[in-house]
């Protein structure tokens, strides 16, 4: 069963290596998303932002990061990965849900953010898919998304 569970000291070192690099030279900045050894390091010195492992059963699949984002005084889906060796199995689509209700109990809001490159795709696809909208704005160079509780589909 998929589930989120804090980094800690039983798998920081595991989740260092989670990487959408398909050479998994954990660079420090992926293709798509800032890698998940910068983002711990992060969560670690910048309390305000989350480091989560995404878990099937025992077996970590993923990783994602969130937290406030001060000009919006809203949470942000700040990064979200699948680990390459579990990409194309549908756990993108099976995590996004538990991610998006984590985020709505722990910060109690039905409004989250995230920004991403509209020359990602796939990650285009699966965020509208799920109701996040672009609000037209930019941050950077990546588009300003939003998802607002009651669009979430239905885990049938």
């Amino acid at each position: 069963m998929l589930h989120l569970r804090k980094i800690d000291r039983s798998n920081w070192r595991e989740a260092t290596f989670v990487t959408t690099d398909p050479q998994h030279k954990c660079p420090l900045d992926e293709e798509w998303v800032t890698s998940t050894a910068f983002s711990i390091v992060q969560s670690v010195y910048e309390p305000e932002w989350e480091s989560r492992l995404i878990y099937d059963d025992e077996k970590i699949i993923g990783f994602v990061f969130y937290g406030m984002w001060a000009e919006k005084q809203a949470p942000l889906l700040c990064r979200y990965t699948i680990d390459v060796a579990h990409q194309g199995k549908g756990y993108g689509q099976q995590a996004l849900p538990i991610i998006i209700r984590e985020m709505q109990e722990q910060y109690r809001t039905n409004c989250i953010y995230l920004t991403l490159e509209e020359s990602n795709s796939r990650a285009v696809h699966i965020y509208r898919k799920f109701g996040f909208v672009p609000t037209g704005e930019m941050d950077e160079d990546e588009s300003v998304y939003v998802y607002q509780a009651g669009s979430l589909p239905s885990s049938e």
